[in-house]
């Protein structure tokens, strides 16, 4: 994987086949949360205040993953 992009990205997330499931612009130094849930993809963007996650984001990072177990 290369550096930090320095510029704006296109992010494409495909399943296995190659279809396309989401898509979004992601702007340099941007940080986004992708989740699944009941065969849907949802995609938040992070604000700079949740560089240091705020307990709302380490919660629903927990229940992700709390959902995979």
């Amino acid at each position: 994987m290369g550096g930090v992009a320095q510029s704006d990205l296109r992010v494409t997330i495909t399943d296995g086949k190659g279809k396309e499931l989401l898509t979004f612009k992601m702007g340099a130094e941007e940080r986004y949360l992708i989740s699944t849930n009941d065969n849907s993809i949802t995609n938040r963007k992070l604000s700079r205040d949740d560089r240091y996650w705020s307990k709302e984001t380490i919660m629903e990072v927990v229940r992700e993953m709390a959902s995979k177990n």
